[in-house]
């Protein structure tokens, strides 16, 4: 069962905080301490979100939800907080502060929002894309082993939560009734590009000057966006590569 499984692998996957290695900052030049903290400070928002979820899930009315799979979720979104935490401690190792807000957090919150749990579910897929990419693209383009290690670690841990992710929306197709059953793949794969698109340009928005540092221009980085959901036929996508851009995914 979906939920039973992932229940067990998201206790078993607990464990504590992990501080960066105290040579971090000395590993990297000390012009781009900022932009990096800044550039991080912008994820970190955006893993310390999802309480809302959190504390709905317990009692939302949907098909696709056992027992299981709600506490699942809630384990999930946990670790996202402990990523969050993570990146403070690399923040600070690099001189930076944490940020309140910033326009992208509030965005990808407001479509979380939108319409129901289905949308939080897919805006958080997306943003596992997101993160697994720029994480893994820091951690081999910046040459720092102690940060390389972090992210790494994290960008693991996002991979599998993207799994997660393919499993859940399989198991939300699977429990549409029939007749409807093809029409609303169609419509989950409509909201996934759409978010996908969004996601990909706020990405290069924002951290594009961090990311061509780090040796990954635009269309590869989108191409490996879609290599992610493709390597996991997510919505019964066409396999695809799992290896791009010169730097392990998984």
């Amino acid at each position: 069962m979906l939920g039973t499984t992932w229940l067990a692998y998201f206790e078993n996957n607990a464990r504590e905080d992990r501080a960066p290695t105290p040579a971090l900052a000395a590993e990297l030049p000390s012009a781009l301490h900022g932009a990096l903290a800044e550039s991080l400070g912008r994820f970190q928002l955006g893993e310390s979100a999802g309480g809302k979820i959190h504390e709905d899930i317990a009692t939302l009315r949907d098909a696709a939800l056992d027992p299981p799979t709600r506490r699942a979720i809630q384990l999930y979104i946990e670790e996202e907080w402990r990523h969050a935490r993570e990146l403070a401690l690399v923040i600070h190792a690099l001189g930076g502060e944490l940020q309140r807000s910033h326009w992208t957090n509030g965005a990808f919150t407001a479509c979380r929002r939108l319409l129901g749990l289905r949308t939080k579910m897919m805006t958080l897929a997306i943003a596992e894309v997101i993160g697994i990419v720029y994480y893994r693209a820091l951690a081999a383009g910046l040459g720092s082993a102690g940060l390389s290690s972090a992210l790494s670690r994290i960008a693991n841990e996002e991979s599998a939560h993207l799994d997660f992710q393919a499993a859940f929306f399989e198991h939300v197709v699977r429990v549409t009734p029939r007749p409807v059953r093809e029409l609303h793949r169609w419509l989950l794969c409509a909201l996934m590009l759409g978010v996908l698109i969004a996601a990909c340009g706020v990405l290069w928005l924002d951290h594009g000057r961090l990311l061509r540092h780090a040796g990954c221009g635009p269309w590869a980085v989108a191409r490996d966006c879609w290599r992610q959901l493709a390597a996991r036929r997510f919505l019964g996508l066409p396999a695809g590569p799992t290896r791009a851009l010169g730097f392990e995914h998984g």
